[in-house]
């Protein structure tokens, strides 16, 4: 889950060894769809797509839960699960927001939509009548941090991402983003993440020092 691509992931995943597949968000929907506060986070999701198992990062004790679920014998049910729903096309989604124009999370949506295919003048103006139905929403300061970004605004997109801090004070999700956009030595480097340093800008932070 992180905003700035593969292209700063990888990286970690080479240094590590990884040889399993990695799906990287960058549009941080994963994040949105379960409110997630903080990272490093765990989903245990067993053959028939039902989340078993949710904590933080890895530990013994997560592990040895991980291992009591995998050796449960594997069930025949797949084939009978309906699949999950795919996500909804730009034309469902403008026909819900033409009968429904004060649904802010269907405008959110269409934003995601349009800054994928680069429309961003048209998920521009989805989030600016978002935000005016949910001003304090940070998801929608957040999302229009991203499409600012993917467009190389560096500066705008981490304005709009510590507006999006502020509504969202707690949310470690988007306090982190901001930090590795700002300090990406804390982050990607052999040595990172520096969890000292994060210690340390909290406490700035809190004292204003932003």
């Amino acid at each position: 889950m992180d905003v700035q691509g593969a292209g700063v992931v990888r990286p970690f995943t080479q240094k590590f060894g990884v040889t399993f597949p990695v799906a990287v968000d960058p549009a941080d929907v994963f994040g949105a769809a379960f409110g997630l506060k903080a990272i490093p986070v765990t989903f245990f999701v067993d053959e028939v797509g039902i989340i078993r198992l949710q904590g933080g990062g890895p530990n013994a004790a997560l592990l040895r839960e991980v291992e009591t679920l995998l050796a449960e014998p594997a069930t025949a049910l797949r084939a009978k699960q309906p699949q999950l729903g795919a996500a909804r096309s730009q034309a469902d989604l403008e026909q819900l927001v033409a009968t429904a124009p004060e649904d802010w999370r269907a405008r959110l949506a269409l934003a995601r939509v349009h800054d994928e295919a680069q429309r961003y003048p048209d998920a521009v103006a989805q989030l600016e009548a978002a935000a005016k139905i949910e001003p304090r929403r940070a998801e929608i300061p957040f999302v229009w941090g991203l499409v600012l970004l993917h467009q190389g605004q560096k500066e705008k997109a981490l304005a709009k991402l510590k507006h999006a801090r502020d509504l969202d004070a707690d949310n470690w999700r988007i306090r982190k983003q901001i930090w590795a956009i700002e300090h990406p030595d804390k982050f990607y480097t052999a040595d990172s993440p520096d969890y000292d340093w994060q210690k340390t800008q909290l406490a700035r932070e809190k004292k204003g020092e932003d």
